[in-house]
């Protein structure tokens, strides 16, 4: 029903929106008359019903009808970010005294979360996650920011601030800190914690500036303030940016508990004096804004917990994410309860534990954590192991659990297995597959379905009403979130009051310039995927992924010919070579002669490039196997001519 009404209202704020003919890549943000592109007083905004990005909506405000008249420039990434336009409009040069926000990451997405704050000269940067790869990226182990927009001024970043300490907002410290490595970053304790212990995984030394909410701070011309926020993660901030021209809160993850574990509410208090003093814009997380009502507080999964650990009898394994600290806890408490063991599993979530108790945050009673080898010595009823893999990553934890590859622990009947995270869109198929691999094992899975052993760490629709009330924004930027996520935020905006043309609706790359209080997109910068596969950061293609794509569900064709150019003849072959092709080679009889002809045809009419004859077999052959074989696999043509070696010697 909500996301009905939700469907109809963007529907009705998309009625007086234009299109223009520009050409989207798919999942371009969804742009809402509502969405205030424009200071002027026109029509902005991306059309909100224009969800999968088909043109752009008119009106980018008066810096976007200048920033028009500047040269398109395609983009220079070599993989390009699904939700950005193939072709770009440059923006302005930037206005003194204005400030300016560009987003490289987390605007159509769930990850890779980075803001760039720029005035006169100086760059404040506000948070360095990553993304994690989905299935049509193989081989991919993390999508980092696209740092070419600030990789020629990083002398001019005062520093980075850090808004917590999950993997989203975290994770591409390291890449960031090999382009500078003396880049200040401001955060809480444990967050800085967390950085740290990556940091030193890449043989690096942050210089670190720690601070709490309420806290202020100065840099170069950014007057900061931190606010405590409330997340699925301890010491988690907003924070506060001010300078001569305008201010902003970045919320970073955000929600309202009442009820949190460590007693650190979101201080509204400290959110309404700052609101009191002015607010030009408002980023606020987009999440769960298509999400009625309010969020349950943490200490609710309780009684699920306590239920499923009552009703288990055997081995218990809970998988959620290495950082979660509350739901860590709970899980310990409730362990402790029912006399049992916890064994942590899992690289990052023996690290960030192991942290998180040294520091306070986590509070473990005595002899209840063993390790892994110790396990080996308890019996199962006894035992509770603490893993990662709730998104249904392959290589973590539970997944090699699931498909029997873990070295020292293996499922079985009557076993409980409890999935005690969200489900973070995309992961879908990961997850379910892991669950029914459990299944079929005789495992018992408790998750989201069956119980309620997880409550999301972000604000719901109710909460940001709250938000935009207390605060009292002039212009609001919905950020974290995919696209139906930062329309239903926009929307939210505007029923508080906000005026509708100043809630702007940017996507990953675009240039918000914020002016005498108005803020609005006025152009965009290149902000592609950056791969991190293996030691290789930014090498991999989209081109290298489709050929990784083809080789894991069409196969691999090569074929193999000798020619003499100069006699204008096929002497040997071709010989056909399948892998991963179901046919029998005998089937490729058909085609063989087909290209001995088109390659005899070719050599008689004058072609003796022996690339432009591997470009005539490959299209015969393709041709070929794509109207027999109904298949498009990678081929890979080789044409040897023995004049050619003839001539060499």
């Amino acid at each position: 029903m909500a996301q009905e009404q939700t469907s109809n209202t963007n529907a009705g704020a998309a009625k007086g929106a234009k299109k223009t003919t520009g050409s989207r890549r798919r999942g371009s943000a969804a742009r809402g008359a509502a969405s205030g592109r424009s200071a002027s007083g026109r029509t902005s905004g991306r059309s909100a019903s224009n969800t999968r990005g088909k043109g752009r909506s008119a009106g980018r405000s008066r810096g976007a009808s200048n920033a028009s008249r500047t040269r398109r420039q395609n983009v220079g990434t070599q993989a390009t970010a699904p939700q950005q336009d193939a072709v770009l409009i440059a923006p302005p040069k930037y206005r003194k005294g204005s400030m300016r926000i560009t987003p490289l990451g987390g605007l159509g997405e769930i990850g890779r979360n980075m803001n760039v704050i720029e005035y006169n000269g100086h760059l404040l940067l506000i948070d360095c996650g990553v993304l994690f790869p989905e299935e049509e990226q193989p081989g991919v182990d993390l999508i980092l920011p696209d740092f070419s927009y600030i990789k020629d001024r990083l002398d001019q970043v005062e520093a980075l601030v850090l808004t917590h300490g999950h993997e989203d907002h975290i994770g591409g410290v390291p890449y960031l800190l090999k382009l500078r490595p003396d880049i200040p970053l401001i955060g809480s304790k444990l967050t800085l914690a967390f950085v740290d212990a990556k940091c030193k995984e890449h043989h690096q030394s942050p210089t670190k500036v720690e601070v709490q909410g309420r806290d202020k701070l100065k840099v170069g011309p950014f007057e900061l303030e931190f606010v405590t926020v409330t997340h699925s993660i301890p010491d988690a901030l907003a924070v506060y940016v001010k300078t001569p021209a305008g201010s902003l809160i970045d919320t970073g993850d955000i929600k309202l508990d009442q009820l949190p574990l460590d007693h650190k509410i979101t201080d509204l208090v400290e959110f309404g004096k700052i609101g009191e003093k002015g607010v030009d814009l408002l980023m606020m997380d987009s999440t769960n804004a298509e999400v009625p009502g309010f969020v349950k507080p943490e200490t609710s999964i309780g009684p699920a917990l306590d239920q499923a650990f009552a009703q288990a009898t055997r081995k218990i394994i809970v998988a959620s994410f290495s950082s979660h600290v509350h739901r860590v806890q709970q899980v310990v408490d409730t362990a402790h309860k029912y006399g049992r063991k916890v064994v942590f599993v899992g690289r990052s979530m023996v690290r960030n534990m192991s942290i998180a108790a040294d520091l306070g945050y986590l509070h473990i009673p005595e002899g209840t954590v063993v390790d892994l080898k110790q396990a080996n010595d308890i019996q199962d009823d006894k035992l509770v192991y603490m893993c990662t893999g709730s998104q249904g990553e392959p290589m973590a934890a539970l997944g090699r659990i699931a498909d029997g590859n873990h070295r020292d622990i293996h499922v079985n009947e009557f076993d409980t297995v409890i999935l005690a995270s969200s489900l973070i869109p995309g992961n879908e198929h990961g997850v379910y597959k892991v669950i029914n691999k459990l299944v079929q094992l005789g495992a018992k899975v408790v998750n989201r379905d069956n119980a309620a052993v997880h409550v999301s760490g972000h604000c719901n629709e109710g909460e940001l009403l709250y938000m935009y009330n207390i605060v009292k924004p002039k212009c609001a930027m919905p950020i974290h979130g995919e696209n139906r996520h930062l329309v239903a935020n926009g929307l939210i905006a505007v029923k508080t009051g906000v005026d509708p043309q100043n809630v702007v609706l940017a996507e990953d790359g675009d240039v918000v310039d914020l002016y005498h209080g108005k803020a609005a997109v006025v152009g965009s910068v290149p902000c592609g995927y950056v791969y991190v596969d293996g030691d290789s950061v930014g090498e991999l293609t989209d081109e290298e992924l489709e050929k990784r794509r083809i080789l894991g569900t069409e196969g691999f064709v090569s074929a193999f010919v000798v020619v003499d150019t100069e006699a204008r003849e096929v002497i040997s072959g071709p010989k056909i070579y399948l892998n991963a092709v179901a046919e029998d080679e005998s089937e490729f009889d058909k085609v063989r002669h087909q290209i001995v002809e088109q390659l005899n045809d070719a050599m008689m009419q004058g072609t003796a490039d022996t690339y432009k004859l591997q470009q005539i077999m490959r299209r015969t052959l393709g041709g070929w196997i794509a109207r027999q074989l109904k298949r498009k696999p990678m081929i890979v043509p080789v044409v040897a001519d023995i004049a050619t070696d003839v001539d060499a010697r």
